[in-house]
């Protein structure tokens, strides 16, 4: 006999679990606490038991601008610089990076929750940016591009 478990549906208590106890402050909380440990064990399952694909996440930036550049900033949190592609293409920039859950020499995977994420996005530039003057830093999870401007 073989048993399929449907990973897309999270079951629903909606309080369920509290109506097979007797109402009182003891056993609500205790109710609560199952309810509580019985999510915490289904999304614990869902994530070992489910191959997740790789996933394309769209990041959110920032744009700032003065007369002389546009200085943009790109959230990548948990990626390794080393994987970061930045690419410049007439008025368009499009930025490219991975962010992997991966187990070290002394450090085994205990529970991962994101094991291949890849960021992509594109941004397209005011008429005015040199792209091929573009600089670019990294640090503590934020991408910041510097793109001069050309002079008025």
């Amino acid at each position: 006999m073989k048993h399929e478990l449907n990973l897309d549906q999270r079951p629903r208590s909606n309080g369920q679990i509290k109506k097979f106890f007797i109402a009182g402050p003891r056993t609500e909380l205790f109710a609560e606490q199952i309810e509580n440990l019985w999510n915490h064990l289904y999304n614990d399952a869902r994530s070992i038991l489910r191959r997740e694909e790789p996933r394309h996440i769209h990041p959110k930036i920032d744009v700032l601008a003065n007369q002389n550049l546009y200085d943009i900033r790109v959230d990548l949190p948990g990626v390794d610089a080393n994987s970061i592609e930045l690419q410049g293409e007439g008025k368009r920039l499009h930025i490219k990076a991975k962010r992997r859950c991966e187990e070290s020499a002394d450090l085994r995977m205990a529970h991962c929750e994101h094991r291949s994420e890849t960021y992509e996005r594109d941004i397209r530039l005011a008429e005015d940016a040199v792209v091929e003057e573009k600089s670019a830093t990294f640090a503590d999870g934020i991408l910041t591009i510097r793109i001069p401007r050309k002079a008025a």
